[in-house]
């Protein structure tokens, strides 16, 4: 019987002309996309509370909370991505 022919892999990591500074640049704004995702997520769940914690009960407290909670939750995703996508490369000093 003969042997499989040797698989090659699809992509020819020798290929990749970014430096590691670029590399790095990259995975880490991974980091900062797959943050403002879950701050996202954070956002549409609390939304979905409010609606149905709403029809639950009459506490105008809890909305008053939810309420915000959201509008500072969007304050961090807004402020993250101005400060991540739209900083350059000056330091930003609060």
């Amino acid at each position: 019987m003969s042997q499989p022919p040797e698989l090659k892999p699809l992509i020819d990591d020798s290929a990749d002309v970014r430096s590691p500074k670029q590399y790095a640049d990259e995975q880490a704004m991974g980091e900062i996309a797959g943050t403002i995702s879950g701050i996202e997520d954070a956002i549409r769940r609390a939304d979905k509370a409010r609606k149905n914690v709403s029809r639950m009960v009459d506490n105008p407290n809890l909305i008053v909370a939810l309420n915000s909670a959201i509008s500072q939750l969007e304050a961090v995703r807004k402020e993250l991505f101005q400060s991540t996508y739209f900083g350059g490369d000056q330091q930003r000093i609060f």
